[in-house]
C-alpha cells in the first residue's frame, strides 16, 4: 500500500536537519574562539615572558672577552690615596689567540661542515634544526641539537647550559641579538678561540701544538679534520685515549666537506687515507715550558681566584672566558693589599726557621695566616710557609679546611649565649663530666681534671671543654649552628640531613670543635673580626673594584662594596672581648694564649687545639686587626709534639707584634649602661652575708654587667653557716692538711677565758650544692659542704675539759713552794725570777692623813724574801 506523503513531515525534517547543522555550527565557532583566545593568552604571556626574562638578558657583549691587553693589580697608596701598580697578569691559561685572517681555510671549513653547514646563510639560529629539537622535545625525548656555531659560542662565553626549555629560548634570543652587531668573521674567530679540545687546551692554537706539535697555521686538512672533531666530545674523541673514535669522526667531518664541496675528491682521498693510516699525534715541544708566566704571590693569586668566581657568578661568564678577562682582558683591579704588613707576613712565612719542626715522615710543620684589618678587608696573607714556586697551588689559608678545636667555642657556645640572653661571662657553670661516653666520663680537659663550679670567664681563660658543653646543651644544637652560619658565617658545616652517620649535629662537634669538614683560616678571621667591630660581620674582600676602559672611560664592571650586618649585639661584642682579653694578658698567666702575647696594644684572643694536637690555631685581634693563624701537617696529618707550646700563637704574635708598632694604644668600644655589681664567683648571683665565710677566702667579686643583664636573685649555694674546730684539721690521704677543719663538737671551746685560752671554732660557709661527678672528682668537691659534714665533727674535743684552777696571787709567798701558781696559768713561772711572780693589783696607796682624830697611819707590807731552798746560801750578813 502506498504511503501518503505530508507536507509536514518534509518541512519537520529539512527544519531538524538545519539545526543539526547550526549545532555543529556553532560547536566549531565555540571551539574556534576558545582556541583563538587561548593562542591569544598564551601568545599575550609569552610576550610577557620574553619581555621580562629573556631580552634583559639576551645581549652578551663582545668587547668583555678581549683577550688584547695585559691586566693590571693595584693597591692603594696610604699617604697619597693613589692606586700604584702591584702585579701586572700573564695569561697562566693554557690557551693562545689566534686571529681569522691567520686560521687555515681546511680548519674553517670543517667546523662549519660539521658543526653548522647553514652557517653563512641563518641570522643566528637555524630553525631547521631548531623546529627538530623542538619535535624531540614534544616527542619525549632531550632537548638537545640545533645549536648553530653562534649558539655554541654563546653557551661557551656564558658557560649557560642548563638543558631546559628557558636555556634554548634566552640562546636564540641571544643568537639572533648577537649576529646583529658581529660578522660572521668575527664569530668564527671567537668560536675558535674559545672551544674546549681537551688536555686543558683552549682554542685551536694550544691544541695545535699539543696534539701535533706544530703551529696551527702547519696543519694539513687531515689534521684538520682530526681536531675539530675532539670539540664534540673531548673526551670520547681524544687522541690519546681514543685513537680509533677520533679517527671515525674524522673520517666524517671530510665527507661533510666533499658533500658540501668545500673540498675535491682526490683532496679527500688523501687526506681520508692520512686519516685511516693514523696521525702522528705528538706532544709539543714546549710542553715543559707551557707555563712561562711569572709566580703570583698568595695574594695576587687570591685575588685573581676571586675576580674569576665574581665575574662567573654575577657577570654570567663562563669560567673560561673569566680567567682570560682576569689575564688578558685589559682589566684594572683594585686589590685590599697592604704592602707593609704583607712584607712582615713575608719575612715571617719565608722564613723556615720559625717553624722548623718535621714529623715523624719527615713532613715540615706548615702554617697559614689570614689578617684583616678593622674594616674587614684582607691586608695581607701567606698560604703555606716558605717560598711559593708555582701557580695554581693549594692556599691553606682560603682553600682548606682544618679541624677549629677549641677556637670555635667562642662562635658556637659563649657569644650566641650571652647574645640570646641566657648567660654572662659572670655566669657559673660545673666543670665537671657533662655525661658517661662509651664507659668514660665526658669530656675532659686539656689541663688534665676538672675546676668544679667557676665562672664562663675562667673557663674561656683556661679553655674548659665542659663548660661549652654544658652552654650548648642549655641553648641548643640548633641555635649554635644558626650562629655558626647565620651570624658568623661558617660555611662548612654538614647538616644530619647531608649526612647521617657524619654531621656537625652534635655537642662534640660544636663545642670543641671537632668539625666533620672543618673551617677556613680566612672564615675564622672574618668570624672573629666581628668582635672588636662591636658585632658586626662583614664578608672578606682582596678587592674593592673591577673596572676596564670603555670608549675611553673608566667603566666599574664588578663593584665589591662590602655590606654590614649585625651578627651580634654590640654588648654581646664586649661581653667576648673582656673574657678573650683574659686569655692573652699576661706571658706568664694561666690564660692558654700568653704565647701570644706582647706589650703596648689591646690584644684579645683564642687558642684552638683538637684532640690529638694535629691542628693548632690562634684567631686573635686588635682594634686594628684581626688575624687567625692554622699549623699543622698539611699532607699526613700527625701530632704536633711541641710540648706545652702552641706554635700558631708564636706566629701570631711574630706577625701582629711589629704590624702594631707605631699605633696607638686603644681599647675595644664600650657600649653605655655598664654597671658594677658585686656577685659571689660560686654562684653567679648576688653576694650574700655568708659569700665572706668561705674558708678559701672571700669569695664576692666586683663584676661588670651592662644593665638588665645583672643578676637580682641573691646567692643560693652559701646559705648555711657551721663551726668548725681548728684544733681538728682534716687532713688528705698524705696526712697533709687540707686547710679545712671537722665540724666542731660540742666540747670544742667556743670562748675564750681570763687565763687567755682562745677559742678554737670558728664559724664558716661552705657551698651546698649537688653533683654527679660519673667518677671524677672536682678540685672544689672537698669544699662542699655535703663533704665536709661527711668527716664528722671534731676528733680532739670529745669530751668536756676541766675547768682551769683558780688560784689568788695574794697566796704567793716565794719562801713557800706550797703556795706557787699552777703551771697551766703561769707557764712561765720562775721561783727565782721576780718578774714572773704572780702580781697582785695594788690597792689604792693609803692616806698618810689621819683617819680619825688622833688615829695612826698604816703601815707598809713587808718585802718578801727569796723562797727557801736546800742549796740557798746564807744572808752575807749572817757569814
Amino acid at each position: 500500500m502506498a504511503r501518503t506523503t505530508n507536507p509536514n513531515d518534509d518541512r519537520r525534517a529539512r527544519g531538524s536537519g538545519g539545526h543539526t547543522a547550526r549545532t555543529v555550527l556553532k560547536g566549531i565557532g565555540t571551539l574556534f574562539l576558545i582556541g583563538l583566545v587561548t593562542c591569544a593568552f598564551l601568545a599575550c604571556f609569552a610576550a610577557v615572558y620574553i619581555t621580562t626574562e629573556i631580552l634583559p638578558n639576551a645581549h652578551v657583549d663582545a668587547q668583555a672577552y678581549s683577550t688584547a691587553l695585559a691586566s693590571t693589580i693595584y693597591y692603594t697608596d696610604k699617604e697619597t690615596g693613589q692606586p700604584v701598580e702591584l702585579q701586572s697578569l700573564y695569561g697562566t691559561e693554557n690557551r693562545v689567540w689566534i686571529p681569522y685572517e691567520e686560521i687555515p681555510e681546511d680548519l674553517i671549513n670543517a667546523t662549519i661542515a660539521i658543526e653548522d653547514r647553514r652557517f653563512y646563510k641563518h641570522n643566528g639560529v637555524d630553525w631547521v634544526r631548531t623546529a627538530r629539537a623542538v619535535l624531540s622535545m614534544m616527542t619525549g625525548e632531550d632537548i638537545q641539537g640545533g645549536s648553530t656555531l653562534t649558539q655554541q659560542l654563546l653557551k661557551n662565553m656564558t658557560d649557560y647550559d642548563d638543558v631546559t626549555v628557558k636555556r634554548k629560548i634566552l640562546e636564540i634570543f641571544r643568537a639572533l641579538d648577537f649576529e646583529k652587531y658581529h660578522t660572521k668573521e668575527e664569530i668564527l674567530e671567537l668560536y675558535l678561540n674559545y672551544i674546549y679540545l681537551g688536555q686543558k687546551c683552549y682554542g685551536v692554537s694550544t691544541a695545535a701544538e699539543n696534539y701535533f706539535g706544530k703551529d696551527v697555521r702547519e696543519l694539513s686538512l687531515a689534521e684538520c679534520a682530526s681536531l675539530i672533531s675532539i670539540t664534540n666530545n673531548p673526551s670520547m674523541y681524544n687522541p690519546y685515549l681514543h685513537p680509533e673514535n677520533n679517527a671515525n669522526r674524522a673520517l666524517n667531518v671530510l665527507n661533510a666537506m666533499l658533500e658540501q664541496e668545500k673540498i675535491s675528491q682526490a683532496e679527500y682521498d688523501e687526506a681520508a687515507a692520512q686519516v685511516k693510516a693514523g696521525l702522528n699525534f705528538t706532544k709539543g715541544e714546549d710542553e715543559e715550558n707551557e707555563n712561562t708566566t711569572n709566580v703570583l704571590s698568595w695574594y695576587a693569586e687570591q685575588v685573581v681566584r676571586d675576580v674569576i668566581d665574581d665575574l662567573v657568578e654575577e657577570g654570567g661568564y663562563s669560567r673560561e672566558v673569566a680567567s682570560n678577562m682576569v689575564y688578558s682582558g685589559g682589566l684594572k683591579i683594585y686589590s685590599c693589599i697592604d704592602p707593609d704588613v704583607q712584607e712582615v707576613v713575608d719575612e715571617v712565612y719565608l722564613n723556615r726557621d720559625n717553624l722548623p719542626q718535621t714529623s715523624s715522615r719527615g713532613e715540615q710543620l706548615e702554617s697559614a695566616i689570614v689578617v684583616l684589618d678593622h674594616d674587614g678587608d684582607v691586608v695581607a696573607m701567606a698560604g703555606a710557609m716558605g717560598e711559593k714556586t708555582a701557580n695554581q697551588v693549594l692556599n691553606m689559608a682560603t682553600m682548606s679546611k682544618r679541624q677549629p678545636g677549641s677556637s670555635i667555642k667562642p662562635l658556637s657556645a659563649y657569644a650566641p649565649a650571652i647574645d640570646l640572653g641566657l648567660i654572662t661571662p659572670n655566669s657559673v657553670f660545673d666543670d665537671t663530666p657533662v655525661m658517661e661516653l662509651s664507659g668514660s666520663a665526658w669530656p675532659s680537659n686539656s689541663y688534665g681534671y676538672y675546676w668544679g663550679r667557676e665562672t664562663v670567664s675562667k673557663a674561656v681563660e683556661q679553655s674548659a671543654n665542659t663548660v661549652p658543653a654544658r652552654v650548648i646543651q642549655e641553648m641548643g644544637i640548633g641555635q649554635s649552628m644558626e650562629y655558626l652560619e647565620d651570624h658568623f658565617h661558617i660555611s662548612t658545616l654538614v647538616h644530619s640531613a647531608e649526612n647521617k652517620k657524619s654531621n656537625d649535629e652534635g655537642l662534640a662537634q660544636l663545642s670543641l670543635g671537632g668539625l666533620t669538614d672543618g673551617a677556613r683560616v680566612i672564615d675564622m678571621a672574618a668570624a672573629y673580626s666581628v668582635f672588636p667591630r662591636s658585632g658586626v660581620y662583614v664578608e672578606p674582600r682582596t678587592y674593592t673594584k673591577v673596572t676596564r676602559e670603555q670608549d675611553g672611560q673608566e667603566v666599574v664592571i664588578l663593584d665589591n662594596t662590602q655590606e654590614e650586618e649585625s651578627a651580634v649585639k654590640s654588648t654581646t661584642a664586649w661581653y667576648i672581648n673582656s673574657m678573650l682579653k683574659n686569655v692573652i694578658k699576661s706571658p706568664n698567666g694561666v690564660g692558654t694564649g700568653r704565647e701570644a702575647y706582647f706589650s703596648g696594644m689591646t690584644i684579645a684572643g683564642k687558642t684552638g687545639s683538637t684532640n690529638d694536637y694535629k691542628d693548632r690555631w690562634f684567631v686573635g685581634y686588635s682594634p686594628y686587626y684581626t688575624a687567625a693563624v692554622w699549623t699543622g701537617y698539611a699532607q699526613y696529618p700527625e701530632r704536633i709534639n711541641n710540648g706545652s707550646t702552641n706554635p700558631a700563637a708564636q706566629m701570631w704574635r711574630k706577625v701582629m707584634e711589629p704590624i702594631h708598632q707605631g699605633l696607638e694604644n686603644k681599647d675595644f668600644e664600650t657600649p653605655e649602661g655598664l654597671v658594677t655589681v658585686n656577685i659571689c664567683i660560686d654562684s653567679g648571683k648576688l653576694a650574700g652575708p655568708n659569700c665572706t665565710l668561705d674558708p678559701r677566702g672571700n669569695r664576692v667579686q666586683g663584676a661588670y654587667f651592662f644593665n638588665g643583664d645583672q643578676p637580682t636573685e641573691h646567692c643560693d649555694v652559701h646559705t648555711q653557716t657551721i663551726e668548725v674546730c681548728k684544733d681538728s684539721p682534716i687532713l688528705n690521704s698524705s696526712g697533709e692538711s687540707t686547710g679545712l677543719y671537722h665540724v666542731a663538737g660540742e666540747f670544742c671551746p667556743r670562748e675564750g677565758n681570763e687565763a687567755g685560752v682562745e677559742p678554737t671554732v670558728v664559724t664558716i660557709s661552705l657551698p651546698s650544692f649537688e653533683r654527679e661527678s660519673f667518677g671524677r672528682g672536682a678540685r672544689d668537691d672537698a669544699y662542699r659542704l655535703q663533704n665536709v659534714q661527711a668527716q664528722g665533727t671534731c676528733t680532739v674535743h670529745t669530751q668536756e675539759q676541766e675547768k682551769p684552777t683558780e688560784y689568788d696571787p695574794s697566796t704567793f709567798d716565794p719562801m713557800d713552794p706550797s703556795t706557787y701558781p699552777p703551771a697551766d696559768l703561769y707557764p712561765d713561772f720562775d721561783p727565782y725570777n721576780p718578774e714572773t711572780w704572780p702580781v697582785v693589783t695594788p690597792s689604792p696607796e693609803p692616806s698618810t692623813e689621819p683617819t680619825e682624830p688622833g688615829g695612826e697611819t698604816e703601815e707598809p707590807e713587808t718585802t718578801p724574801s727569796p723562797p727557801p731552798s736546800e742549796e740557798v746560801a746564807p744572808p752575807a750578813d749572817a757569814q
